[in-house]
């Protein structure tokens, strides 16, 4: 790891052009991650954009810099580095612009990761990039101020599921308890991310929770949130961030799953699950990806069918457990 950290730091002395980027529909990882590396460039003197294929949640506004994260559009760089993607189509560029850069840098902590950067910092064991990230900041031993503190905070705490998650090991409280040395307030931080919502975004809340049901003898706990009541409350795809966790709070359940409609009968799939029951399985059958406890993809089709399809795929993971439907 220390040999890539290290070709890392030559790229950045030598190069003068960077984009970082992340996946679309973009978690607090995701995003603080990004605008940490966006810092840590700027404050190298690089000329950087930081660039989104979707718009970031609102409760993620609050973080330092994020009025930089731009919507994605062609660009030309030096360097493009890729962030929390498992692969390169997850960024939302097309092949097309690999031609158009120098060089790819992924950092990212999938175990299903591709390794299609051409360096290549991966490490399936971190329990989020955001770890990387302070990983990367102690090697080059850059100069740390509160904001770039809060940023990789933020990115840890979601990832770690507000150090809830079997990720969370002794190794990452101290990297978090080392962060908070340096001015993060931890209660800001998770009143913005977890605490504090739009009142239009509780009514969609209220709207998706009425549509919460569960399958397979209670294994598997379903809600969805539709056009419809988008249009009802009007509110976005990104104000459903954290609904998932709702289904997957069900007693009883193994897995929670929100099917979000971002657009007419193309749903996104977000998938958690509780102990050893491996999600990204039944993501996979999908075409999508991510982690053991928590993962997520895209399906077509109408409402019907794409619960259908969720249910099948759930019973194949789960070893047929799935002996009836409700």
């Amino acid at each position: 790891m220390n040999r890539e950290w290290g070709r890392l730091c030559e790229l950045i002395q030598k190069r003068t052009s960077f984009v970082v980027v992340s996946h679309k529909n973009p978690d607090g990882d995701a995003i603080g991650s990004s605008l940490a590396m966006g810092r840590i460039l700027r404050k190298k003197g690089k000329q950087v954009e930081i660039f989104n294929a979707t718009p970031i949640p609102g409760n993620f506004t609050f973080l330092p810099d994020a009025d930089l994260i731009k919507p994605l559009k062609e660009t030309e760089c030096e360097v493009l580095i890729a962030l929390d993607c498992a692969d390169f189509q997850r960024t939302g560029f097309d092949d097309s612009v690999r031609e158009r850069v120098d060089v790819v840098v992924n950092i990212d902590h999938h175990e299903t990761n591709t390794h299609f950067g051409d360096i290549n910092i991966v490490d399936s064991d971190a329990a989020a990039v955001g770890c990387l990230m302070w990983q990367f900041v102690r090697y080059m031993d850059f100069p740390v101020d509160k904001d770039l503190a809060t940023q990789i905070y933020a990115a840890i705490l979601t990832d770690t599921g507000s150090f809830r998650y079997l990720t969370t090991t002794p190794k990452v409280l101290r990297t978090a308890a080392e962060i908070l040395e340096y001015g993060v307030d931890p209660w800001y931080v998770a009143f913005n991310i977890y605490e504090e919502r739009r009142l239009s975004t509780l009514r969609l809340l209220g709207l998706a929770l009425s549509t919460l049901e569960t399958y397979c003898d209670g294994k598997l706990a379903l809600m969805c949130v539709t056009q419809k009541m988008y249009k009802e409350t009007g509110t976005q795809t990104k104000s459903t961030e954290g609904f998932v966790n709702f289904a997957r709070a069900v007693k009883g359940s193994e897995v929670g799953v929100l099917l979000r409609e971002d657009e007419p009968s193309l749903f996104r799939v977000s998938i958690r699950s509780k102990g050893n029951m491996d999600v990204s399985q039944m993501a996979a059958l999908f075409g999508g990806g991510g982690h053991k406890n928590a993962s997520g993809c895209e399906i077509g089709g109408s409402l019907d069918e794409v619960k259908e399809k969720i249910i099948r795929a759930f019973s194949k993971v789960s070893d047929g457990r799935c002996s009836s439907h409700r």
